[in-house]
């Protein structure tokens, strides 16, 4: 950044008058909200790289962009110049009205006066945050979904960007209802995305915080660029570091992997949290994010309109091998897709496109009474139905069915049949791979007739019941176990996400060890429970603990005030003989104390 101030002269007023002061500011502000109105953790300002000129290209500036950011970040993200005092002119022109104060480690903002009107002054906290090339290609946007950049310059060798002041705020802890997000608040973002990509240019922070109410309450605006990046013209992916906010970023973003479909994902979360108030993953951590969004399916609540789960899978779908394929149906959704699905255009939804075609050539089928015509439809109920399907399936019916219109899939029946004949007791798990097989988009987990949207919500639910001391489900959680169904799941869904196969079949092992040596198997049920939920609470006699150190705090208090019941307690958590309480040793494990436990038990012997 050079002390040269660029100026976006479409955007102010036409004369020049003395800059001028006024009390009382307005409580909205651009980019970012006040501490006293709940405003969220901001991510530090990402790589001020030199965009790469090849199709997909490491950028060599990531290394010298950590130096430039260690000064930043050993001061814990504190400003590396003096706070701006009330009364300075930024540029020659901005008045200073006052600091605002916000969560954010790349920038203070300042509200400031210009010719009676107010504006945002951003001033990042290192000198070469401010990428000029994004800078410049954002002043050139004239769209009303993309909020202007006003002026660019320096105060004291760090970058100043002048931007609109947004009095009502931001889409920041607001709620739609679906028709709100369809008329007004859909068409808006997407409009503002296309105007970006138009440009060249990946937001990379797309959330509620970062989409603005424009003045006439109605329409909204796109802004907060700190961490954006420009792409070359022949270049359609990017990778790069940079900071971004977990809960709403793509599969690929963490690994350092941004195109636009990056912008469309976080879009996804952004109208999931919008209609229902709160984010898929809320409450996790970036590393259990990063390890869920690379299952593809979101846990959807029960009460989620249909046409908005379908859009939001396809905003959210994980692959990005067929992105360049504008004719492949199994490519996450951008602006032509969303634009279509608001003309009422029924499209294909990602990992279901061979169904589509096969839809329209599917003669009607009976089965429990009601009739199916689509074969997602069929699938979901065979699924369901698990006993009759079943039946249905090991007569031969299916099988013929699928002969008159589908050969690939009576050959896929045909060999399930010849399997299960060779296979003595193993009907259920040869059913289960099947109906996953004749429909690989087959939505939500299914095993003998239980149905989850994802292991996610499966996870929360076994949770809930051992809470709960519902015993109930044994049985079938050990059926499921036994015939290894978590891994298979996990290795057709995860696309290679090693890490969380290994939790699956570890969870496995630990159940046949269990059987193996007779021990209670409720061990395994809650570590089942804590991985694939995601949950970090641990219950104790109706209080809920998130941490160690909310634990420890609870029991200093109740050895304070009654030692017989911190004893007491001590005994429930650690027996006689030194083995931990299931559910206190799975929650560690979760909270990633493996290693403590273990050191802890060695101690003892």
């Amino acid at each position: 950044m050079t002390d040269e101030t660029i100026l976006n002269p479409a955007l102010l007023p036409e004369t020049d008058n003395q800059a001028e002061q006024s009390s009382g500011a307005p409580e909205g502000i651009s980019g970012e909200t006040e501490k006293s109105s709940g405003a969220p953790e901001g991510a530090l300002s990402g790589d001020a790289e030199t965009p790469p000129t090849v199709s997909t290209e490491v950028n060599e500036e990531i290394i010298a962009e950590r130096n430039r950011r260690s000064g930043l970040e050993d001061l814990g993200g504190q400003a590396l110049h003096e706070p701006v005092a009330e009364g300075i002119l930024l540029l020659n022109k901005y008045t200073v009205k006052k600091q605002l104060e916000v969560a954010s480690g790349e920038a203070d903002l300042y509200l400031c006066r210009y010719q009676r009107k107010d504006y945002i002054a951003k001033i990042y906290h290192r000198k070469f945050a401010l990428k000029q090339e994004v800078a410049e290609k954002i002043m050139s946007i004239r769209s009303p979904y993309v909020a202007q950049l006003i002026e660019i310059g320096d105060y004291q060798g760090y970058p100043v960007e002048i931007l609109p002041f947004y009095e009502k705020g931001s889409l920041q802890g607001k709620r739609f209802s679906p028709e709100e997000l369809k008329e007004r608040v859909i068409p808006a973002i997407n409009e503002g995305l296309k105007a970006l990509h138009d440009e060249g240019i990946i937001h990379k922070d797309l959330k509620p915080s970062n989409i603005m109410i424009n003045d006439d309450g109605k329409t909204f605006s796109i802004i907060d660029f700190g961490i954006s990046s420009a792409v070359a013209d022949n270049q359609t992916i990017l990778i790069t570091e940079t900071g971004m906010t977990p809960e709403y970023s793509a599969p690929e973003t963490f690994r350092n992997i941004f195109y636009e479909g990056s912008d469309y994902y976080s879009f996804g979360i952004t109208l999931f949290e919008l209609l229902n108030g709160y984010t898929p993953y809320a409450n996790m951590r970036a590393q259990e994010i990063e390890q869920y969004v690379s299952l593809q399916r979101i846990p959807f609540p029960e009460d989620m309109p249909a046409d908005f789960r379908d859009l939001i899978s396809a905003l959210t779908y994980y692959d990005i091998s067929y992105r360049k394929n504008k004719d492949n149906p199994n490519r996450r959704w951008t602006y032509e897709e969303v634009r279509q699905w608001l003309d009422g255009v029924r499209l294909v939804i990602p990992g279901e496109g061979a169904w589509m075609a096969a839809a329209r050539e599917m003669p009607p089928y009976s089965f429990q009474g009601e009739t199916y015509t689509d074969p997602a439809s069929l699938v979901s109920a065979l699924a369901r139905n698990w006993e009759e399907g079943k039946r249905q399936f090991f007569r031969g019916n299916i099988t013929a069915y699928f002969r008159t219109w589908n050969p690939d899939l009576a050959g896929k029946c045909l060999a399930a049949e010849e399997k299960a004949a060779d296979e003595n007791g193993k009907d259920d798990i040869i059913y289960w791979k099947l109906l996953y097989e004749i429909h690989p988009g087959l939505k939500g987990f299914y095993w003998k007739g239980r149905t989850f949207e994802s292991l996610a919500a499966f996870g929360r639910d076994t949770l809930e019941r051992l809470w709960n001391g519902d015993h109930s489900w044994f049985a079938w959680y050990g059926g499921l176990l036994s015939e290894k169904v978590l891994s298979e799941y996990v290795s057709m869904i995860s696309l290679g996400n090693e890490k969380l196969v290994r939790a699956a079949a570890a969870i496995e092992d630990s159940f046949e060890l269990e059987k193996i040596n007779g021990t209670d198997r409720l061990r395994t049920y809650y570590l089942m429970a804590y991985i694939l939920s995601g949950q970090k609470l641990l219950l104790l006699d109706g209080q809920q603990f998130r941490t160690v150190g909310e634990l420890a705090g609870y029991m200093r208090t109740l050895l304070e005030t009654s030692p017989k019941q911190f004893e007491a307690l001590c005994h429930r958590l650690v027996d006689y003989e030194g083995n931990l309480d299931f559910q206190l040793e799975t929650w560690l494990i979760a909270l990633g104390k493996q290693e403590e436990i273990e050191r802890w038990r060695a101690s003892l012997q």
